[in-house]
C-alpha cells in the first residue's frame, strides 16, 4: 500500500499549482484533517436559480481541531434547521439515536493519514467511507455505493477522478480537473470530461478576507447560474461568516459524492 501510494506521488507533481488549485486541494476532505496554524473551513452558503431560486447555507463547529458538529439551514421559512453531530474515535455506545450522527476514527500508517467514517440516522448505519490522505494524494472509497475517488495534483493540474459501480461489468468513470489561471494565481478553472468531451463547468476564485479566505465557486449558462461559497478562518482569528451569511442549506449539486470505485483499502 505504502510502495503503490510513493508511486503515485512520483507521478503526482505538486510544483507549480497556484493559491487556487492549492486552496481547493485543501476543501477536499480539509474538515478532517486541520493542520495547526492553517486556515480551516468555517462556513458554506449556496444558491442555485435554474428553475427557481434555492438557498441554503452551513455551519461548522470544532472541538481541538476536529470537526464536531454540522448545522445546515435550508433558509425557508417552513424548514428547520438541521444538526449533524460528529465523534471521534469512540464506538456505537456514542450515539444519542435522535438525528444523523457519524462516528470517525482516525488512523496513521507512515505518512498516510487514514480516516474512517461510518454515518448513521437516528442510530442506524447507513454508509461507511474510508479516506486516506498523504501530501498531495487524496483517495476515499465508499462500501454502499462502491465508488471511488483519487485527487492529486499532475504538474500544475489538480485532477478528481471518479469511479462508479466499479465492481459491475460496466463501470462509469468521470473526471474533472482544475487549471490555474495563467494570468492570476487567484483564479482557476474546473473542467469535466464526460462521454469523451471536455467542457467548462465553474469559475472559482480565491479571495482574501480579513479573518482568512474565500473560495467562490460559480456555474452559469443562459438557463441560470450556481454559487458556492466557502469560508476559511484562521485557528486564531474569530469569524464573521455567521454575521455575513445566513446558515446553509444544501443543493443537489452540491452535496457530499459517494463515489464508486476498485480501491482495495487494506491495514
Amino acid at each position: 500500500m505504502k510502495n503503490f501510494l510513493f508511486c503515485l506521488m512520483l507521478l503526482a507533481g505538486f510544483a507549480a499549482a497556484n493559491t487556487c488549485t492549492e486552496a481547493i486541494f485543501i476543501l477536499s476532505k480539509g474538515s478532517l484533517d486541520i493542520t495547526q496554524d492553517k486556515a480551516y473551513h468555517d462556513s458554506s452558503y449556496f444558491v442555485e436559480n435554474y428553475t427557481h431560486k434555492n438557498e441554503w447555507s452551513h455551519k461548522i463547529y470544532y472541538t481541538n481541531g476536529k470537526i464536531d458538529s454540522l448545522v445546515m439551514d435550508p433558509m425557508k421559512d417552513s424548514a428547520s434547521i438541521h444538526t449533524s453531530y460528529y465523534y471521534w474515535n469512540l464506538d456505537e455506545r456514542a450515539l444519542k439515536g435522535n438525528t444523523s450522527e457519524t462516528i470517525i476514527t482516525q488512523e496513521s500508517s507512515g505518512d498516510t493519514i487514514i480516516f474512517t467514517e461510518k454515518q448513521y440516522s437516528k442510530g442506524s448505519l447507513e454508509g461507511t467511507c474510508i479516506t486516506k490522505k498523504i501530501h498531495s494524494y487524496i483517495s476515499s472509497y465508499t462500501y454502499e455505493y462502491d465508488s471511488f475517488e483519487e485527487i492529486f495534483f499532475s504538474n500544475d493540474t489538480l485532477y478528481d477522478k471518479r469511479i462508479f459501480d466499479y465492481n459491475t461489468t460496466a463501470p462509469r468513470h468521470e473526471i474533472t480537473f482544475t487549471v490555474g489561471d495563467s494570468s492570476n494565481d487567484f483564479k482557476c478553472y474546473e473542467y469535466e470530461t464526460r462521454d469523451g468531451k471536455t467542457n467548462l463547468r465553474e469559475t472559482i476564485e480565491y479571495i482574501k478576507t480579513d479573518n482568512g479566505y474565500e473560495l467562490k465557486y460559480l456555474e452559469e449558462s443562459s438557463a441560470g447560474y450556481y454559487l458556492r461559497e466557502f469560508f476559511f478562518v484562521n485557528s486564531n482569528a474569530t469569524t464573521a461568516i455567521r454575521k455575513q451569511r445566513p446558515a446553509v442549506k444544501i443543493s443537489p449539486k452540491a452535496r457530499y459524492f459517494d463515489l464508486l470505485g476498485r480501491y482495495k483499502y487494506t491495514r
